[in-house]
């Protein structure tokens, strides 16, 4: 008898915990919403970088699996301002508040490796846990020195 009632409760319970949880949605949805604050000034040791944590996936849901950020900076020649030079990655910012209630909502970063008598643009990518990679943000230039 036990039996037959556990076999029975499994049969209408079961269904609960299959099927889908939501709409599936396509992989280009499914990326950070653009950083398009992105800032930079020069401090006494570099570039200070700044700019605020997307919140959302470009589809308007709630963004939950931010992994990081990658910065990337571009070094542009005095002698040639007009050349064709491709952006590199810099470093990584590691989301480090995942089970915090409050999330760190502006991020900073001080690119320390700069020299005098150079320009520099930068750009920051947001990153998934899956290492999936938002597009770029925007670009900001600064002239380092005099």
């Amino acid at each position: 008898m036990r039996a037959v009632l556990a076999f029975a409760l499994t049969l209408v319970f079961f269904p609960l915990a299959c099927g889908k949880k939501a709409d599936p949605r396509a992989p280009e949805l499914a990326t950070p919403r653009v950083i398009d604050n992105l800032t930079a000034r020069a401090v006494a040791n570099g570039v200070a970088l700044t700019w605020r944590r997307p919140t959302e996936y470009v589809d308007g849901s709630e963004l939950k699996d931010q992994a990081g950020f990658l910065i990337y900076r571009k070094d542009i020649s005095p002698t040639c301002p007009d050349c064709p030079v491709p952006y590199r990655p810099l470093t990584t910012l590691d989301v480090e508040d995942h089970e915090k209630f409050v999330k760190q909502k502006q991020y900073r970063y001080v690119d320390d490796q700069v020299q005098d008598k150079m320009t520099y643009r930068y750009r920051v990518s947001s990153q998934l846990k899956d290492g999936s990679l938002s597009e770029p943000s925007n670009e900001v230039e600064i002239a380092r020195g005099p």
